[in-house]
């Protein structure tokens, strides 16, 4: 895994006033290091892998690093606290993991949100990494999905639940006809969400869709869920 970052010297100066941190725990690191002495050791030795299953065949969907400990407070900073700088060093990271995913892609996308929670939010950290991913990796990128309907907060939810929350609830652009799209997430953790968008996208005309996410987060049932966020909180 990539531990090591090339930076401009712009880079390096705001790095004088903003210090680089670890990603995998929130420690003060030189500019140019993702990861410090400690958690490097403890990365995984190859990324996460899992098929959601689809109304016609799966999705292969990739993640590097496991939502857990320190990391899951840098997912944290990055998707509540504005920490917008994260998304990049996280996309070179994230990068490595789409060149072990099947296949060539044309366009990368992002699981969007909907209006209410983006004026909410003010922002959506999945679009942030998406746009981080395709610079990192030479690609056009653009807003081809939109959430058409409200949703549930998908991790206080059981299983099928998690299904049936999201089920239709997004649609893609006609002009993803013909696209290999790598779709970008920041957690995946049933897959249900992002199955739901790879179907919009195939029912859109896109010939292949898989997906890449900073980490992947186990499945704990609803009340093991709330008492994981309570204790983080």
């Amino acid at each position: 895994m990539k531990i090591l970052r090339p930076l401009t010297w712009k880079e390096r100066l705001l790095c004088l006033v903003f210090p680089a941190r670890c990603l995998g725990c929130g420690r003060a690191v030189l500019p140019q290091r993702l990861f410090c002495e400690d958690c490097v050791p403890k990365l995984p030795k190859e990324p996460f892998f899992q098929q959601i299953p689809l109304e016609e065949g799966s999705l292969t969907v990739g993640a590097p690093l496991p939502y857990q400990e320190g990391f899951r407070q840098t997912l944290h900073r990055l998707k509540f606290q504005e920490e917008w700088g994260l998304s990049k060093p996280l996309a070179l990271v994230m990068a490595e993991t789409a060149g072990a995913l099947p296949g060539e892609f044309t366009l990368v996308t992002w699981v969007p949100m909907s209006d209410k929670k983006l004026r909410m939010r003010g922002y959506n950290q999945s679009a942030l990494l998406g746009r981080a991913v395709a610079k990192e990796l030479g690609l056009p990128c653009g807003e081809v999905l939109e959430q058409v309907r409200e949703t549930e907060t998908q991790h206080l939810l059981g299983r099928s639940q998690r299904a049936d929350n999201v089920r239709g609830a997004y649609q893609a652009k006609p002009r993803v006809g013909g696209e290999r799209v790598l779709l970008v997430d920041d957690i995946v953790t049933t897959g249900a969400t992002m199955g739901s968008c790879a179907q919009a996208l195939y029912q859109a005309g896109a010939c292949w869709v898989a997906g890449l996410c900073a980490a992947r987060s186990p499945y704990r049932p609803p009340e093991q869920e709330a008492e994981h966020t309570e204790s983080f909180w």
